[in-house]
């Protein structure tokens, strides 16, 4: 019998129909990272369903981006279907949309609620490809969970073996963690940790932060990363 995951989306400050897609580019990251192969999608928005499905035309460039970005994430399942449903037709939906645009940032504390640090199609947002990474944490379980590669060392390997239960592997090479509260993190590289860092801390939250307070707040927008208590404490 399967179970019900519930996440709400909060964007950066953006129109209407920006966040519409903002939220499902990143609504279709969860199922993606729980390595579902085929989707079916329900959404509110007669206009983001009208466009994808080719119904209506797209005539602003950002909007274009937007549809674009869209498309690439709904063509790396195998199947696909994308159907629009009246607002007044699902409460619970329209509850956690309520949620996701009420919720001030210093407020989030439950995992349901995820925090968007900066727009998908935004210049310099880029999605992790872990496997052209050299030296990086998150190597030996990609390799582990790709092809059950353990470290020569017996120690490292036992170490592996116990930790690796929490991470999972996404289609396109991205790794995630599994977080208490349910919701996956994606593991974030070193290139990725100092940016996620300062805008949590400085940025989207606008106050700064203790060493403990950072850490979980990063942990609720979303990611993870091997040693970031030692970093938020180098940071802080």
């Amino acid at each position: 019998m399967g179970s019900t995951i519930r996440q709400s989306i909060k964007t950066p400050r953006l129109t209407k129909n920006e966040a519409e897609y903002e939220a499902m580019i990143a609504g279709l990251e969860l199922p993606k990272g729980l390595g579902a192969e085929v989707i079916e999608a329900k959404y509110d928005s007669l206009l983001v369903v009208n466009q994808v499905n080719k119904s209506f035309e797209v005539r602003e460039h950002r909007m274009q981006k937007y549809l674009d970005k869209l498309q690439v994430t709904l063509h790396r399942f195998k199947e696909w279907t994308l159907q629009h449903v009246p607002r007044e037709q699902n409460c619970e939906d329209d509850a956690l949309a309520n949620l996701g645009s009420s919720v001030e940032e210093d407020e989030i504390s439950s995992g349901n609620v995820i925090q968007l640090s900066k727009s998908v199609i935004e210049e310099g947002h880029a999605e992790i490809n872990s496997t052209s990474l050299t030296s990086d944490w998150r190597n030996k379980y990609i390799e582990y969970l790709k092809n059950e590669k353990l470290p020569s060392d017996p120690k490292e390997s036992r170490a592996l073996r116990t930790k690796v239960a929490r991470f999972t592997l996404a289609k396109d090479g991205t790794l995630y963690r599994r977080t208490f509260d349910g919701p996956l993190a994606v593991c974030l590289g070193p290139g990725d940790t100092d940016y996620v860092l300062r805008e949590v801390h400085e940025g989207t939250c606008g106050n700064h932060s203790g060493a403990d307070s950072l850490i979980c707040k990063v942990i609720r927008a979303g990611y993870y990363w091997d040693s970031m208590e030692k970093d938020s404490k180098e940071f802080v």
